[in-house]
């Protein structure tokens, strides 16, 4: 019977990696990306630098795998009904508290002059979340609920991208009167064109 070699060095604290995320949100809401450090989360934490670069490689690994750690995508809604699966992928931008908003616009706002971290971040972030609208859509054209000469890539970017406005340009949070408007007023109406 073989073993599989132990990584040289301790094996990683999981409650050490949960403080170094928690002080990363903190010092984002605090001073934000660019004022952030790996000294200052290091320092405040007590550890040295080293245990922060052996768990992330970067200042931008380290703030996206934070804010991330915020945030879990929902299953793929299925009610039978196209409204209210888009009300339901909607509601996946709400918030439970204000912290989670706090650092997404922070991350949002830098991102914008990032590209490294825009792009992370998208993938992180952005991704799990405006996939739900692409499967909810993608879903109904496959149930003959809507036609296939619907522009589901362009429809899927119309929530995030206003989510998006309202947390990092605004610094304002989701909330229901959103979703609800967006999905009664632009989506619905879009889609109608479409609808078999």
């Amino acid at each position: 019977m073989t073993s599989t070699p132990r990584a040289p060095g301790r094996p990683k604290d999981p409650a050490i990696d949960e403080e170094l995320l928690r002080t990363t949100q903190d010092l984002l809401i605090e001073d934000g990306f660019e004022r952030l450090t790996m000294d200052a989360v290091a320092r405040r934490c007590g550890a040295s630098k080293a245990t922060i670069y052996r768990r992330w490689t970067s200042k931008t690994a380290l703030v996206v795998a934070a804010a991330a750690a915020l945030f879990t995508a929902p299953d793929v809604p299925d009610t039978g009904d196209l409204r209210e699966d888009l009300l339901a992928c909607g509601r996946a931008y709400i918030t439970a508290d204000g912290r989670n908003a706090k650092v997404l616009a922070s991350v949002l706002a830098a991102s914008r002059h990032d590209a490294e971290l825009r792009d992370a971040s998208q993938e992180a972030l952005g991704a799990p979340y405006s996939s739900l609208f692409v499967q909810v859509l993608s879903r109904a054209v496959a149930r003959g609920v809507l036609s296939p000469e619907v522009d589901i890539d362009l429809l899927a970017e119309v929530f995030p991208a206003i989510a998006y406005h309202r947390i990092a340009a605004e610094g304002l949070q989701v909330v229901e009167a959103d979703i609800i408007r967006t999905v009664d007023s632009v989506l619905l109406p879009a889609l109608h064109t479409f609808t078999r």
